[in-house]
């Protein structure tokens, strides 16, 4: 990361498109808004399959600026999905894993919790949906457990392989994410 590179900033007023050519990576979830504004705009430019199904203690919703693409929800009844372009707005329930699977770069506002809840990375087997892995955590910033749980489930043999089916899970693309840096501005 370089002392030039621009990120988006926490604003009174946001302009989204302006704001999103700023993002480094899919996922970024950039807060945009002040502290304390509930719920909270996070942005992301998303380009490639979400590594994990993120599950939230807190309902949440899905704001597609541009863009087309798919959420794929996990239920108890099996695989759901619901088809995204601009302009569309996708619940995401409280506890129910989601992952975002865009056809082309959709740029994307998370509305959130402002306050840091439960959330969890969970990792699905793709020949048999068992959940292969998943990770619950509490973090005020939560783009360093991300990649922290993502670069631990691509090295572990033993997390990627389904109890179930004895299916290996290939490791997940990280290579359009930019968790660490964000993470790092974050905390700074």
């Amino acid at each position: 990361m370089t002392a030039a590179r621009e990120y988006p900033m926490r604003k009174k007023t946001i302009n989204i498109f302006k704001e999103g050519k700023k993002t480094w990576g899919s996922y970024d979830d950039f807060p945009l808004a002040a502290v304390g504004v509930d719920p909270a705009p996070h942005l992301s430019r998303n380009s490639v399959a979400q590594p994990f199904h993120l599950v939230t203690a807190r309902d949440e919703l899905l704001v597609t600026m541009a863009g087309t693409g798919t959420v794929e929800f996990r239920t108890p009844s099996g695989v759901k999905t619901l088809d995204f372009e601009a302009g569309t707005v996708t619940y995401l329930p409280a506890r129910m894993p989601s992952r975002v699977l865009p056809d082309t770069e959709a740029l994307q506002v998370r509305l959130k919790a402002a306050a840091p809840v439960t959330e969890a990375a969970a990792f699905f087997c793709t020949s048999c949906n068992a959940l292969l892995h998943s990770v619950e955590f509490v973090a005020d910033v939560p783009q360093q457990k991300y990649w922290d749980v993502a670069v631990e489930f691509n090295g572990s043999i033993e997390q990627r392989t389904c109890t179930r089916c004895g299916a290996v899970a290939d490791p997940v693309d990280l290579s359009e994410v930019a968790w660490n840096d964000v993470a790092d501005v974050l905390k700074a």
